[in-house]
């Protein structure tokens, strides 16, 4: 090995700038509710840990002198890189098979809604969602007292849709 130092140093700097483009990928896969960008994040987090692990069990070798440790430490990398994949293509297939929302969606929905049950004396049921990719579908049955006009119900109807929306910003809403 030849200038071991500038090679261990490159390796840092690019671990760095790996890190960073992650955390910017990863942030940006969140707001725009993208799997693509999400893999691509923890695809490079491993890359990250992967040269951290290199730098550790080079390190601990170098300073123990138990060359056992650099294939354990390699272990624990490998480990992780089956983990991180198993999570990408998990979340990858899960993003292409249409799934009810997380339960703290649906709570917020709930949320949304439970204002005119209280006040209006609205109810609602046949409430079904559902998320394929990126984007959110909301639907909902809404019974409103017998003595209200059309008119009256379908203003509350754009208004319950807005506040869905809302509450779930990538949502399409349907009601009736």
């Amino acid at each position: 090995l030849e200038q071991v130092g500038l090679g261990l140093a490159v390796s840092v700097a690019a671990s760095l700038i790996n890190f960073f483009v992650a955390l910017i990928l990863l942030r940006a896969g969140r707001q725009y509710h993208s799997v693509t960008l999400e893999a691509n994040a923890h695809h490079l987090m491993t890359d990250v840990w992967t040269s951290a692990g290199v730098l550790v069990g080079v390190g601990v070798v170098a300073l123990t002198g138990w060359e056992r440790l650099d294939p354990a430490v390699a272990l624990i990398v490998a480990g992780n890189i089956v983990w991180t994949g198993v999570g990408i293509v998990r979340k990858s297939v899960l993003g292409l098979m249409d799934a009810a929302l997380p339960a703290e969606e649906q709570q917020r929905l709930r949320k949304a809604l439970e204002p005119y049950s209280q006040k209006e004396g609205v109810r609602f049921h046949a409430l079904l969602t559902r998320q394929s990719g990126a984007q959110q579908f909301v639907s909902f049955h809404v019974l409103v007292p017998g003595a209200w006009t059309v008119q009256r119900g379908h203003r509350l109807l754009e208004k319950i849709e807005a506040d869905v929306r809302q509450a779930l910003p990538n949502a399409a809403v349907f009601t009736h």
